[in-house]
């Protein structure tokens, strides 16, 4: 167990079997804390590839594999970097951004069914949406205000024809002649011509509008089959409007992303708060000591300075320097 947590948490073996239990304690502890959240990922990659995306399971085997490998390589930079104030608040970032991911991972896979529901109604707004555009352009494009207009004064016209014919024929306009006579006829030709203008206004909106409808069901059914109900973010934007719109669901919500957030954090947690073992004050004096040598060498009276120690007819200029009868 401790070789496999050395391993893990990238320490010497041989170093740690020889010191502690307490030492070798906490590099079990690290270990376990590191495989946690990989486990987690591991789960999360596959479900959520398999179940909620709908791929093969070889695919979603291998994301699972990247998944779980990325969390565990940054979870173990984490345990293995040692710094300042800044490397802690990277730690943290990491274990933020993990932690969210990890939670919308899981929440995506426990609450699939009723993301689904909700990725239905994201699915019929959008083929409403594509319908309402379609129908706003096609109105734009081929003018049908200005042939509502058209239509309109072409009604007027020919409801006042119609009124002058028929009060030319009843006697109570025009020439007040009552009955059918000359002028009548021509009153009443003048309003049927009216009415044919009018007809041709119809039926070309009428055209117009059945194009309109042949086009705006197309474009629903375009956008139909262009909606993908796996898309993750679909799904995320699907599950964010539940949660929004479900108080009950928001409170579940909230617990798993706490629950994740514990898992990421657990590794900062313990690197963090858990005390210096015998082990680790090992190690820090073990760079103390090779701090120290390295200014000892840097100094004026280095023996690296001295060329007597490494060239050999230095070395005996030097002995004979250092001999009494050279001076007597």
């Amino acid at each position: 167990m401790l070789k496999i947590a050395c391993l893990i948490t990238g320490d010497n073996y041989k170093s740690v079997a020889a010191d502690t239990p307490a030492s070798k304690k906490k590099i079990i502890a690290m270990s376990l804390a590191v495989m946690v959240p990989t486990l987690v990922w591991l789960f999360n990659g596959f479900m959520l590839s398999s179940q909620v995306l709908q791929t093969r399971v070889g695919w979603a085997i291998l994301t699972a594999i990247v998944c779980g490998s990325i969390v565990f390589l940054v979870e173990k930079l984490i345990i293995m970097a040692n710094g300042n104030g800044w490397l802690s608040l990277f730690r943290i970032c990491i274990g933020l951004v993990v932690a969210l991911l990890g939670s919308i991972s899981l929440d995506e896979v426990i609450f699939k069914d009723d993301i689904d529901f909700s990725v239905a109604k994201i699915k019929q707004e959008a083929v409403v949406n594509a319908k309402t555009i379609e129908n706003t352009t096609f109105s734009k494009l081929h003018n049908l205000a200005n042939l509502d207009a058209e239509i309109q004064k072409a009604q007027i016209i020919f409801n006042h024809s119609d009124e002058i014919a028929t009060a030319e024929a009843d006697g109570s306009g025009g020439t007040g002649n009552r009955g059918i006579g000359n002028i009548a006829k021509l009153k009443y030709k003048k309003a049927l011509d009216r009415k044919e203008e009018l007809n041709k206004l119809l039926l070309k909106k009428q055209r117009f509008i059945d194009l309109k409808d042949s086009s705006v069901h197309i474009s629903g059914v375009r956008a139909s089959l262009a909606f993908n109900e796996h898309a993750l973010l679909i799904r995320i934007r699907a599950m964010f409007q539940l949660i929004k719109d479900n108080g009950f669901m928001m409170f579940v919500y909230v617990l798993f992303t706490t629950l994740l957030f514990f898992f990421e954090f657990l590794v900062v947690i313990l690197k963090l708060t858990w005390k210096k073992t015998n082990y680790e004050y090992k190690m820090e004096m073990i760079e103390e000591i090779g701090a120290r040598r390295r200014a000892f060498l840097q100094k004026s009276d280095s023996p690296l300075l001295d060329p007597g120690n490494y060239i050999s007819h230095y070395k005996t200029s030097k002995e004979h320097i250092k001999s009494d009868s050279i001076f007597n």
